[in-house]
């Protein structure tokens, strides 16, 4: 691997560890390590804003960017923007959660396996270190198929965005098969049939989506004749460069994108309802206390 390519491995290394500390210490037995780890993740949020507003607003890729293939394409600064924007927000509203975190002094008691009423310490970590790595793919990706052929840093940004995508994969992947060893919790009693049968399917859907995005990309890149990334290491493209790119790129950077808007935000809307409108404590608290 090159010097630029390296540079990319070790970003996307960072990324992946910061990922899994900030999952291990908001689930740390201590109180105090679980009030650094919730700060850690508003820093995190910090971070997205800051990489927005430093480096691909200073880029000047948004006022020229690789021309359109799409008139979707056109709404890519805009999503941006939004997203640097909840990115900031939340990394507040993290602050204000670590301030309230800081008056509870109980110690947390957690199983490896998952018990009946919560989530145990594998399914923690995977389930925070995935959420984060996801969604920070997201702006990761929408910039990713921003960056004119010729750029500098593109060959390095890209080493990124595919060794987490890769990461990703193999998480999700783990999750799957440790939700078969170590049974997941069962819904609320008290959550209506309704609420519960949506749920359901987004977490389908949602599993779905994190498993579809990095095959269709690797697909995407594949056919294109473009190498895969997994942190120092490359692949050579395991298929003959073909058109077929296009269609594996019609779900990998349109289709499957809005899906995810959509299934993710319902899933967050809906962990949000049960716990301030519908009164549920424990539905949140399954999985982050």
């Amino acid at each position: 691997m090159s010097y630029i390519e390296n540079t990319g491995s070790w970003v996307a290394a960072s990324i992946v560890f910061s990922s899994i500390l900030i999952s291990w210490t908001m689930n740390y037995t201590n109180p105090r390590i679980r009030v650094f780890g919730t700060c850690l993740a508003a820093l995190g949020c910090f971070a997205v804003s800051y990489w927005f507003f430093s480096f691909v607003l200073g880029s000047g890729i948004l006022e020229n960017p690789k021309p359109n293939q799409t008139p979707m394409d056109s709404a890519k600064p805009l999503l941006l923007w939004v997203q640097a924007l909840i990115s900031l927000f939340s990394g507040i509203f993290l602050l204000a959660i670590a301030r309230k975190q800081n008056e509870n002094n109980k110690t947390l008691d957690l199983r490896i396996k998952n018990e009946p009423d919560r989530y145990g310490i594998i399914s923690r970590l995977l389930h925070w270190t995935i959420a984060i790595l996801f969604i920070s793919l997201i702006p990761l990706g929408i910039f990713a198929s921003m960056i004119p052929e010729d750029t500098p840093f593109r060959l390095s940004y890209y080493v990124v965005h595919k060794t987490i995508g890769v990461t990703l994969f193999i998480l999700v992947l783990t999750r799957i098969v440790w939700n078969i060893f170590s049974k997941r919790p069962e819904l609320d009693s008290s959550l209506k049939a309704r609420d519960a049968k949506l749920a359901h399917r987004a977490h389908l859907a949602l599993y779905f989506a994190m498993l579809a995005l990095p095959i269709t990309g690797f697909m995407m890149t594949s056919y294109h004749g473009y190498g895969t990334y997994f942190y120092f290491w490359e692949f050579s493209p395991p298929v003959e460069e073909s058109d077929v790119y296009i269609v594996w790129g019609l779900f990998h950077k349109y289709l499957l994108p809005y899906l995810i808007y959509v299934v993710l935000g319902a899933h967050i809307l809906g962990a949000l309802k049960h716990h301030f409108i519908d009164d549920d404590k424990n539905a949140i608290k399954r999985m982050v206390s």
